[in-house]
């Protein structure tokens, strides 16, 4: 009996042995080991270092492409005054205070951008009373409604034909001299619109020849505005060029497909001339160029006081005119459209 319990607890301490084994193998197979070279044991193992490419750690910020603005389409108002040489020559004051202040009660209704003038702002430029009767008018807008102009005949005194007396008005003189050619025989200024851009830009009385070049490089430095070209004289009421408008015609405007309006005065009357042009010469009209003239001195009777109202339209790229005298508050028919107000479609 004692050799039987003897062997069972043999047994027993051997099943104690066996399972101390297996725990001992389960732990030791837990642990992440590695053999130490050249030792037989095992060693717990180093955790391995993991590079982080900190420049991809933290994901780059993604900018989304910014769209761009649609320009918001815009009508604005340029005022034309032509031939104004009658009002100085009779001093007739009441007519220019008419003038000036509709101008200045119109600003912000109408949205003036500009006031041009196509010459003969007095009867003879070497008069510096006449040029105090035209300060009349001038005063009220100068200075706040930007304002640009060229030189006629009757400016550079008729049968002096010297620049000098026109050439030192405040209205040129103020300008930057990189706007000017000699002085002011030739001017350009430009302003944005409902997201078009536009240049002004005209050449006085004797000047639109000379002055050719010039006009040339300043209209091919700005190829992405609309150029509106004022002269004293370009086309005549039977809406035929002028002798000088030949000139004009084939020296800049046949040149530079970006003029599209040309503004002139000097004949009395109004006129009108539309030209289409291939500017790539590949057989097809590429551009119009629309013509006019307005010169309402002394029409119907002496100092009418007219003022040309030329309303862009951005949207639809046309011009609504309309010929209005703050002093006699009536509207004047064009003789070309026989109608007071009408439309310049495709106009720029």
């Amino acid at each position: 009996m004692l050799l039987h319990q003897n062997k069972r607890s043999a047994y027993t301490f051997l099943k104690i042995i066996i399972a101390c084994a297996v725990l001992l193998l389960v732990l030791l197979t837990s642990i992440d080991c590695h053999p130490t070279p050249g030792i037989g044991s095992y060693t717990a193992a180093t955790p391995t270092s993991i590079a982080i490419d900190t420049e991809y750690s933290t994901p780059p910020m993604i900018t989304p492409p910014q769209a761009t603005p649609i320009p918001t389409p815009e009508q604005f108002t340029i005022l034309w005054i032509a031939d104004t040489q009658t009002i100085a020559y009779r001093k007739d004051n009441n007519v220019f205070h008419a003038m000036g202040e509709w101008i200045m009660e119109n600003e912000e209704p109408l949205d003036i951008r500009y006031i041009v003038q196509t010459g003969d702002l007095v009867d003879n430029g070497f008069q510096e009373k006449q040029w105090d009767s035209f300060r009349v008018l001038s005063d009220y807008f100068y200075g706040k409604i930007p304002y640009l102009t060229v030189a006629g005949n009757h400016d550079l005194g008729v049968k002096r034909q010297d620049y000098s007396a026109f050439l030192s008005q405040p209205f040129i003189t103020d300008l930057p001299e990189n706007q000017k050619y000699k002085g002011g025989q030739a001017v350009w200024a430009e302003f944005q619109a409902g997201g078009i851009d536009f240049l002004l830009i005209g050449a006085g009385w004797g000047a639109d020849v000379s002055s050719a070049l010039w006009i040339n490089a300043v209209l091919k430095s700005h190829p992405d505005h609309v150029a509106i070209l004022m002269v004293h004289s370009y086309i005549t009421a039977n809406d035929v060029l002028s002798y000088q408008g030949d000139e004009v015609h084939d020296l800049i405007i046949a040149k530079n497909p970006n003029v599209r309006l040309v503004l002139s005065g000097h004949i009395r009357g109004s006129g009108y001339l539309s030209e289409e042009f291939d500017d790539d010469g590949d057989g097809t009209m590429d551009r119009t160029v629309q013509a006019m003239l307005y010169n309402f001195q002394e029409y119907p009777k002496y100092s009418s006081g007219q003022i040309r109202i030329l309303t862009f339209d951005t949207a639809t790229r046309s011009i609504h005119i309309a010929t209005y005298s703050p002093y006699t508050d009536r509207y004047y028919n064009d003789r070309h459209f026989k109608a007071k107000e009408f439309d310049l479609e495709n106009a720029f």
